[in-house]
């Protein structure tokens, strides 16, 4: 049992927003798996609003095409494994005061070689920054019960504060910071479950507040130690 540290329900864009703002920035994964036109039209896509924040950004991915698309937009983007230290270094890129990793921890199929890979990456003083889906969630569980389990079928794992907590330090990372987030609206879909998950996250906000640790996802700072 592990008493949860006191955070607050956030909103994921415009938190993220204020943690780049003049800062220095490297987006891992931000190619967000070929979605980027759907979300530039949504607003949505976190690279360009980073961008729009940050003094500068570069974006690393594995997507050769997506970092095409990116280039082709005018950002500043390379192809490279964020899972393995030679690729990253052969970039030969300045360290940055802010790495981030929009959702793309669960992804991973080795998450501790990330975390080693990615320390060349920051600059002394500066942070990483991860936003994952809640592996307690309030949704997960009511999912459970229906006998559904909700997740994106690209995931690999689930992670708690608790979970990234002993990930993160055992190597060489601590938690400077911790908040949660709430799905945003869902626009497209069937119709049924699209009202039925929008007014669910409408009628729950009141408790999400007082209880952020029950909201769909976290977002965690983190510095080396």
């Amino acid at each position: 049992m592990h008493r949860l540290p006191a955070a607050r329900l956030v909103d994921r864009l415009t938190e993220l927003r204020a943690i780049v703002r003049a800062k220095s920035v490297i987006d891992l994964g931000f190619v967000d798996e070929g979605q980027v036109g759907s979300k530039r039209s949504q607003g949505t896509w976190l690279h360009e609003l980073v961008a729009s924040e940050a003094r500068n950004v570069v974006g690393i991915d594995a997507d050769a095409a997506g970092v095409a698309r990116a280039r082709e937009l005018g950002f500043a983007a390379h192809v490279a494994d964020v899972e393995d230290v030679d690729s990253l270094a052969a970039l030969e890129l300045d360290p940055a005061d802010i790495v981030l990793a929009g959702e793309l921890l669960e992804h991973l199929d080795r998450p501790g070689a990330f975390l080693e890979a990615v320390k060349q990456l920051v600059a002394p003083g500066g942070a990483l920054v991860l936003t994952t889906p809640n592996g307690h969630a309030l949704t997960n569980v009511l999912g459970g019960l229906a006998g559904r389990e909700l997740v994106n079928p690209d995931h690999v794992a689930w992670f708690s504060w608790r979970t990234l907590t002993t990930l993160l330090g055992r190597h060489g990372w601590y938690i400077d910071a911790v908040s949660y987030y709430t799905f945003p609206r869902v626009h497209a879909g069937a119709r049924v479950p699209r009202v039925l998950f929008n007014a669910y996250q409408v009628v729950l906000r009141p408790l999400f507040a007082l209880r952020p640790n029950l909201a769909d996802g976290l977002i965690v700072v983190a510095k080396l130690t």
